[in-house]
């Protein structure tokens, strides 16, 4: 990534009919191309984006892209016209909106998600229990959110964690148990159900760890899950990982 004099343009390229513009309530593109079934949405950012906040402050906002729509790519240029701050695009979805991980209770990293979020799409297109290649994950990964060349193996080690953690599961997707059709049944599965909730909130712990290669102690996987020491205890020594 280049450190601009002016302020940044930011092209994304969208698979959809143009009507996700209007569903994220996203601001007014200071251009808009359509190819057939795919439109590119160009915006002027207020910034150089020249600092690692700045630029992972980007990166979420792409991410939030991802996560609410079928993005294609995204592109980055310097640009002379008036720019617009980045909370304009508050309409978008992000980890703790997102359907599919209730609460947020699994980590705030949207890029982190947004790669994770595509693999399963891949697990779901070949077939649970087939290898995904994990190139896949780095062109989806190096086409979508802005890299500087020091910052190349952070994308990488996102890549990396996310592919071996569904290695190590046997390319499968885990599925979450719904309510049941007594009171009797509901009462034992809301039980159940709040075992597992702890248990992903440690498993997401322990995948946030991973990717950021910081230590799988106690003490860390419990404050990342938020959970007593004993649960996060509990739960490494079920899944193997202390004795």
């Amino acid at each position: 990534m280049k450190l601009y004099s002016k302020n940044t343009k930011l092209s994304i390229t969208i698979q959809g009919d143009g009507s996700e513009i209007f569903d994220y309530s996203l601001p007014h593109p200071i251009k808009y191309t359509r190819n057939g079934n795919r439109y590119t949405l160009e915006y002027a950012i207020k910034g150089y984006f020249s600092t690692k906040s700045s630029y992972e402050y980007l990166n979420d906002i792409i991410a939030r892209f991802t996560l609410s729509m079928k993005v294609l790519s995204t592109n980055i240029s310097s640009t002379e016209d008036t720019g617009i701050e980045l909370s304009y695009f508050k309409g978008l979805k992000s980890i703790k909106r997102a359907n599919n991980y209730e609460k947020g209770d699994r980590g705030e990293d949207n890029v982190f998600w947004s790669i994770k979020l595509y693999t399963e799409d891949l697990i779901r297109q070949s077939g649970e229990g087939n290898l995904i290649a994990y190139s896949l994950l780095e062109s989806f990964a190096f086409s979508r959110f802005i890299e500087r060349s020091k910052d190349k193996s952070t994308l990488k080690a996102k890549c990396r964690g996310i592919w071996e953690w569904y290695e190590n599961i046997n390319w499968t997707i885990p599925t979450r148990k719904g309510k049941g059709m007594s009171r009797q049944e509901g009462a034992k599965i809301a039980h159940t159900k709040l075992a597992a909730d702890t248990k992903a909130k440690v498993i997401g712990a322990i995948e946030a760890l991973n990717f950021l290669q910081e230590k799988l102690s106690i003490v860390n996987v419990a404050k990342q899950a938020q959970v007593s020491k004993n649960t996060a205890k509990k739960y490494l020594i079920e899944l193997g990982l202390k004795k």
